[in-house]
């Protein structure tokens, strides 16, 4: 029979070790405490041999067959975009990142694993993240780490008088002296500060999967490693994935005997910057500065207007006073309100309209032109007529539909046999109804005529509204005009107005003016149409409003627009923005602590303080912290061991939820 012979695989079993059930949805984040590859990086020899047996003759071998071939994982990097699922705190974002103990998710699950940091087999992460702060090369003294590009061949054989490198590191298969790698060099009086302890490589890195209500896994399973050290608080931090690779031979790192100012060169596969901000631009305090009054889309009332002036409901309505140049080229001021409106409005205007004059309306109270629908129509024929293409194709249109109807009626009129099918309506052409569909939801309209004063949207600013539905109808009566030549058409147009049962849909939204918006591109909100004063209790996705535009109109301006009439706002980070950290300090505290969870996810009132091992840089022990979470939580989970998997769920932080709820 034939047989194989292999080298001793490493384990890839998966150990579940903890779960956490999310808030927002009926699932669960499962926490492996690794995800070891089924075959070590290395070359592997198979041998084949046929073995002949035959009843009283000495078995005979032959016919050998040998094959090799190598299992190429990581290992110098540098990771890419596709090997990277995630960064917290976000590359070059600003926030209340004090807390946090930074993180990378990468795609591959087993790649913290690939590899080894000792001399043995391990369930140790050969990756760890390092980070830099700003104030660690103050001192005279300390010079910051140098990062470079050298080739394969000087990293393994560097030249004399270079940083340290770990002996015993070859290249392998595949490999190419002349091939690229990024170091990083570190003076070791900085190095020794941060790096973690081996103990500690088993607590730094876990996979975890996304799970549903039925336990059915969503999405792939993903490898997380975290950092030991807390961000510079009010400053710039620097943190780099580095590779461990045989730097721990003996169970601690292998300095060669450096001293304290000789640099430790190590391989940098990925890194990113950020920077941490005082409390009060934090994104929930943002946030909660946005609920000021006035909470509508309207100015604030002149102190000196009188409560009986006739211009007070104007103004109350978000309509404000701009000048107005009539066509034969005299001036006056007319009032004017965007789309948006305080309230749901009731105003009801005869269309179609043959031109822009016949919408506009007079007030005799105030003497003043209300010109809102009528520049509603002419936006919406003008825009129509710049984009040639649809303007074409709806012109078109029209002229078959029309000719359609007029061949039918003298068809009716000679009462000639008619077949007995039915003659179908000429399909409006796509591009004019995506076009139409995109102004029906304000889409390439001037900001202008959206929010025709800066005193409406403050800086800093939250203002919710109710789409005018008459407004939209205007413009898009105006849009349509552009295909209608005849008064055939117009009539028509008249008809099939009438003939709608349907009204308009009810549109409700927000603008948010707010550094929140350019400081976390990963914003998100939920709308929903009843008030929910309990910011603990969060609705089920399915009874969220449906979204209909998402649109940041400028760097610093969201502009959203729900299905329905929204009575309560979340806004919220993208899931993707869990991370992992400490409980902020108290106010004047100096002590940081963390709140515990039970295996099932669920929180505890046990808490621990967390231990330091360099209290100064902020290093967190780990290995203590550990220790102080195993022992709290020994009555609840003794029979469980104290794994990577327990301990990224007792560090796991959710997103921030940040509630509006309507007043009235």
């Amino acid at each position: 029979m034939p047989s194989v012979n292999l080298r001793a695989l490493r384990g890839s079993g998966l150990r579940v070790r903890g779960s956490l059930r999310t808030p927002s949805e009926d699932g669960t984040i499962e926490f492996l405490e690794f995800h070891q590859p089924a075959l070590e990086s290395g070359t592997y020899k198979i041998e084949i041999q046929q073995i002949l047996e035959a009843p009283g003759k000495i078995p005979t071998q032959g016919f050998p067959k040998r094959l090799s071939f190598a299992v190429l994982g990581e290992r110098f990097g540098p990771l890419g975009p596709e090997d990277i699922v995630a960064m917290f705190p976000p590359p070059g974002s600003v926030g209340e990142h004090a807390n946090v103990l930074p993180h990378i998710t990468l795609s591959r699950s087993t790649l913290p694993w690939e590899r080894l940091p000792g001399l043995v087999d391990e369930n140790r992460s050969w990756m760890a993240l390092l980070l830099f702060r700003a104030s660690d090369f103050v001192d005279q003294g300390v010079e910051k780490p140098r990062v470079q590009t050298i080739t394969l061949g000087e990293l393994v054989e560097p030249p004399e008088e270079t940083a340290r490198f770990p002996e015993g590191v070859a290249l392998e298969e595949g490999q190419q002296a002349s091939d690229e790698v990024t170091v990083i060099d570190v003076q070791w009086k900085t190095l020794q500060h941060l790096l973690p302890t081996a103990a500690e490589l088993a607590l730094l890195a876990h996979a975890h999967q996304r799970k549903d209500g039925n336990e059915v896994p969503e999405g792939d399973l993903d490898a997380t490693v975290i950092c030991n050290r807390l961000p510079e608080p009010n400053g710039t931090s620097t943190v780099h994935l580095v590779s461990l690779e045989k730097c721990y031979p003996n169970g601690v790192f292998h300095a060669e005997g450096a001293g304290p100012d000789e640099w430790i060169r190590l391989v940098s596969l990925a890194s990113w910057t950020f920077d941490s901000v005082d409390p009060e631009q934090s994104f929930s305090a943002l946030l909660k500065g946005l609920d000021r009054a006035p909470a509508e889309l309207r100015a604030p009332l002149p102190e000196a207007l009188p409560p009986a002036s006739p211009a007070a409901p104007y103004l109350e309505q978000g309509y404000v006073p701009l000048p107005h140049r009539m066509r034969r080229g005299s001036k006056s001021v007319s009032f004017y309100r965007g789309p948006f409106a305080p309230g749901i409005g009731a105003d009801e205007v005869k269309l179609p309209a043959e031109c822009a004059d016949e919408l506009v309306r007079y007030d005799p109270d105030t003497g003043m032109f209300d010109v809102s629908y009528a520049a509603a129509w002419e936006l919406g024929r003008l825009r129509t007529l710049a984009n040639t293409r649809v303007a074409l194709e709806l012109l078109r249109w029209t002229r078959e539909s029309a000719q359609r109807r007029h061949a039918m009626r003298q068809r009716a009129a000679r009462r000639l046999p008619l077949r007995q099918t039915r003659s179908e309506p000429v399909e409006m052409p796509e591009v004019v109804a995506e076009w139409l569909a995109d102004l029906e939801h304000l889409v390439g309209l001037p900001f202008s005529y959206l929010v025709p004063d800066e005193r409406l949207l403050p800086v800093e600013g939250l203002r919710f509204f109710c789409v005018d539905p008459a407004w939209v109808e205007c413009l898009l009566d105006g849009a349509r005009s552009v295909g209608r030549v005849t008064n055939a058409d117009l009539e028509h147009a008249r008809t099939v107005r009438a003939s709608r049962s349907e009204g308009p849909q009810r549109v409700s939204g927000f603008l948010m003016r707010s550094s929140v918006v350019s400081g976390w591109p990963g914003l998100l909100v939920e709308g929903y149409p009843e008030r929910l004063p309990d910011p603990s209790v969060i609705p089920p996705a399915t009874d969220a409003l449906t979204p209909l535009r998402f649109d940041r109109l400028s760097s610093d301006t969201l502009l959203v627009l729900f299905a329905g009439e929204v009575k309560t706002l979340d806004v919220f980070q993208a899931p993707e923005a869990m991370h992992y950290g400490l409980d902020a300090q108290e106010a004047g505290g100096q002590e940081f602590t963390k709140n515990l969870r039970d295996p099932s996810g669920a929180s505890q009132p046990e808490t621990v303080t967390v231990p330091w091992r360099h209290a100064d840089r902020q290093v967190v022990d780990i290995a203590g912290l550990a220790e102080r979470m195993k022992a709290a939580l020994a009555p609840v989970r003794a029979e469980l061991p104290f794994t990577g998997a327990q301990f990224a769920l007792q560090m796991i932080e959710g997103t921030e939820r940040v509630r509006f709820v309507a007043s009235g």
